[in-house]
């Protein structure tokens, strides 16, 4: 791998503001033990930005559609007083467990069929600054994808995806932005400069299969850059070329700073088989160690 890198210099703005605060963060929760590791994570946010915290319980009625026939309404009846009842059961839980947070907080629950349930928890997303949920990753997470798709594409805000099981990390103190010249990597940083704002460093990275331009290509980045300067976040331009793919490419620089967030843009069409760019964001979401905060 080889790499171009441009520094900024240092920041010259503002320092952080009480502007630049996540007001609202919204956490996925579906009674699962993974709901540890997204509790942990979103306190931990709701704590640093002194934010308010919504969790969305979120209970999946049977699909009517696939049940046909006088049997089949009865079957899908007793299955929905059956999810009812067992959502019934655990939100008393979640309620207990989120009374122990210390950051302002309620419970919302959503009992709905596919279809109405991915568009009620992305409705829920868009009055929140941010959206914690988990990489839909492995066969337990992997249900979850349709709802992470979309809040991806339909919530207009960011989204923050914690790998399965992701020890929580302290501070976030080194950002790596994954740019490309376009509107998605914009939405990721302006849905991001909360956590830029705070960060100790911030590196600005874009992967190109041939070095051109008289610093390698770093100059395409130099007003991105100069940007984020002008919002009081000092930022490291790098240009990659790796013969891996770009994704490895980036999680490899990743390791090499010592990120403990990648801002990256979410790209593709309306379902997780049909994204493209050669698949950066569906390589991050599978493969990524680190936290993601992504967004359309």
């Amino acid at each position: 791998m080889s790499e171009t890198t441009l520094s900024t210099g240092p920041a010259a703005g503002p320092g952080f503001s009480p502007a630049d605060r996540y007001r609202d963060i919204a956490v996925h929760l579906d009674g699962s033990p993974e709901d540890e590791t997204r509790l942990a994570h979103a306190e931990a946010l709701a704590v640093s930005f002194q934010a308010r915290l919504t969790g969305i319980f979120v209970n999946p009625l049977p699909d009517p559609a696939v049940y046909v026939g006088d049997f089949g309404m009865l079957a899908v009846d007793d299955l929905r007083d059956a999810v009812i009842e067992n959502g019934n059961a655990t939100e008393p839980r979640l309620q207990e467990r989120l009374a122990r947070l210390a950051p302002p907080h309620e419970l919302r629950r959503i009992d709905a069929s596919p279809g109405m349930l991915e568009e009620a928890v992305a409705s829920e997303a868009r009055w929140n600054d941010l959206f914690v949920a988990t990489c839909p990753r492995g066969r337990d997470n992997a249900r979850w994808s349709a709802m992470v798709e979309s809040v991806m594409f339909n919530g207009g805000r960011g989204l923050f995806l914690v790998p399965p099981q992701a020890p929580l990390r302290s501070v976030i103190r080194t950002v790596l932005v994954a740019w490309v010249d376009n509107r998605q990597s914009a939405r990721a940083v302006a849905e991001a400069l909360p956590f830029l704002r705070q960060a100790g460093q911030v590196h600005v990275v874009t992967v190109s299969e041939k070095a051109h331009g008289r610093m390698g290509g770093a100059e395409a980045l130099a007003d991105i850059t100069a940007h984020l300067v002008r919002h009081g976040v000092e930022a490291t331009a790098t240009v990659l070329g790796t013969e891996a793919s770009p994704a490895d490419g980036l999680l490899a620089e990743a390791g090499r700073v010592g990120a403990d967030l990648i801002v990256a843009g979410a790209y593709g069409h309306s379902r997780f088989r049909e994204w493209i760019l050669g698949g950066v964001t569906e390589d991050l979401l599978a493969n990524s160690p680190l936290p993601l905060l992504v967004a359309h």
